[in-house]
């Protein structure tokens, strides 16, 4: 019997491989941009000191340097250490549902890419002190606050499984009646 060559990893061996995969390249990319770029130069107009991607009527979108020692909108930046601690608890708990329980199949990729996400951000503090982000979007004059890639596969993992949960609940219910 032939195999099929995707088949050679196993479940758990494929989510391990996605896992490194999203922290090497977040891991990465914040590096390049620490070495390779000033900090943001908010006044000095597109790109704002960074390497410009695209720049339209609609859009705007760089890569620039900066950091944030808060959550997201620089949320609790007065507060590093206790934000890393809850950080550090929350990613640990993460990582340990996804080891030693067995979560249902749909939550599993995207659990793991949230775990490495923000794996990413807690050892940028150890690094760097603070998160380093470099994406920045001005979408119709409304300029979103900068993230990086961890930021980005947490945000698109949860949004996956908030709309995933509420497809499932529609679909129970409409089996239901």
């Amino acid at each position: 019997m032939k195999k099929n060559r995707f088949n050679l990893l196993s479940p758990a061996a494929r989510l391990l491989v996605f896992f490194v995969l999203v922290l090497f390249f977040d891991m990465w990319t914040k590096h390049w941009v620490v070495h390779h770029l000033p900090l943001i130069e908010p006044f000095a107009g597109y790109p704002f000191g960074g390497i410009g991607l695209l720049k339209s009527p609609l859009i705007t979108l760089s890569i620039v340097h900066t950091t944030n020692t808060g959550a997201a909108w620089s949320l609790f930046s007065n507060f590093p250490s206790l934000l890393l601690f809850v950080r550090l608890v929350i990613t640990l708990g993460l990582i340990a549902y996804l080891l030693f329980f067995e979560p249902p199949k749909q939550l599993k990729v995207p659990l793991t890419f949230v775990a490495a996400g923000a794996l990413g951000n807690i050892i940028d503090f150890y690094l760097y002190g603070h998160v380093v982000d470099m994406i920045y979007c001005i979408f119709y004059r409304y300029s979103y606050p900068i993230f990086n890639i961890a930021d980005s596969v947490i945000f698109c993992s949860v949004a996956y499984l908030l709309i995933s949960t509420v497809w499932r609940k529609k679909a129970l219910q409409s089996n239901v009646t």
